[in-house]
C-alpha cells in the first residue's frame, strides 16, 4: 500500500470515528498532511492541462478544420521540419538528440528532439517531437523547465498530427 493509499485510509476512518473533537483534528491534519505531500503532482496535471489546452488552441488557430488530413508527401514531422528551417531559416543550423545535460543540466532528462542554433551557436529555440503521452513524463517535464530556466523557448510538435508544412513553418515563424 503506498503512502498516498495508507493516508487516504487513515484520513477516512479518522472522519468515520470523528465524533470527538481530538479525532476532527486527526482528521483534518491527516488529510492537511495528504494535500501537502501530493502538491507538487496535483500542480504537475495543472500544468499540463493547461499546457494541453494551450497545444489544442494552437492548432486549432493554424490548421483549418477542413484541412486536417496527413500530407501525401510521406515525409515525418522531423523532415518537414529540418526541410522548413533549410528552405526559411538559412541563417539557423539544427543539433539533434541534444541531452539537457550537455548544456550543464543535472539529473534525468529526456533528450530535445532539436536545437535551432544562430551563426554563434546560440540556442534561439528547443523543439520537442512527442508522442500523445510524452508531456506525462517526468523526464519531459525536467527538461522543459530547464529550458524555460535557462530562458530558452521550448515548443513541441507531436508526431501523430499531420503537421502539414504550412503549420510547421506558420509556428517556426512565430517562434524565431
Amino acid at each position: 500500500m503506498g503512502i498516498f493509499d495508507k493516508l487516504l485510509k487513515e484520513g477516512l476512518d479518522a472522519v468515520k470515528e470523528a465524533v470527538s473533537d481530538e479525532n476532527k483534528e486527526k482528521a483534518k491534519e491527516l488529510f492537511s498532511n495528504l494535500k501537502e505531500q501530493f502538491s507538487d503532482e496535483i500542480k504537475e496535471i495543472k500544468e499540463k492541462v493547461e499546457e494541453y489546452k494551450a497545444e489544442q488552441a494552437n492548432k486549432e488557430e493554424s490548421i483549418p478544420q477542413d484541412n486536417y488530413e496527413e500530407p501525401e508527401d510521406g515525409k515525418t514531422c522531423r523532415e518537414r521540419i529540418l526541410e522548413c528551417i533549410e528552405n526559411e531559416f538559412p541563417q539557423y543550423h539544427v543539433a539533434e538528440n541534444v541531452s539537457p545535460r550537455e548544456l550543464g543540466g543535472q539529473g534525468r532528462f529526456m533528450d530535445y528532439s532539436m536545437l535551432i542554433l544562430d551563426e554563434d551557436n546560440k540556442i534561439q529555440l528547443i523543439i520537442m517531437l512527442i508522442g500523445k503521452t510524452t508531456t506525462a513524463h517526468r523526464e519531459y517535464r525536467w527538461s522543459r523547465e530547464f529550458a524555460e530556466e535557462k530562458g530558452v523557448k521550448f515548443i513541441n510538435f507531436i508526431n501523430h498530427y499531420p503537421n502539414r508544412p504550412e503549420y510547421i513553418s506558420a509556428r517556426l515563424h512565430k517562434y524565431l
